[in-house]
């Protein structure tokens, strides 16, 4: 008896990945059969641009020139910065 339950369920699987690849060769023709426009991705004039000189800067704010001065929020009650030990 096992082996006809394994079958039907095999069956089963079958059946519904053909119906899966069916939808999905229809979703495919129906997108080739639409003709298009332009060729290539659409490109949205109208959205803002942003434009970034130095992504190193722009990526990590914190750390561009943090050897070079203080940070801009220094609050008077932190803890000062610990010395950097000196290899003896």
């Amino acid at each position: 008896m096992s082996d006809r339950k394994a079958t039907f369920a095999k069956r089963q699987r079958e059946s519904e990945l053909k119906e899966k690849a069916k939808i999905k060769e229809a979703r495919r023709q129906a997108r080739r059969d639409t003709p298009r426009a332009t060729k290539g991705p659409e490109i949205a004039w109208d959205e803002a641009v942003n434009i970034v000189t130095n992504p190193i800067d722009s990526a990590m704010p914190g750390l561009a020139g943090a050897n070079d001065a203080p940070p801009a929020d220094n609050d008077d009650d932190a803890t000062p910065p610990a010395p950097n030990p000196t290899p003896d």
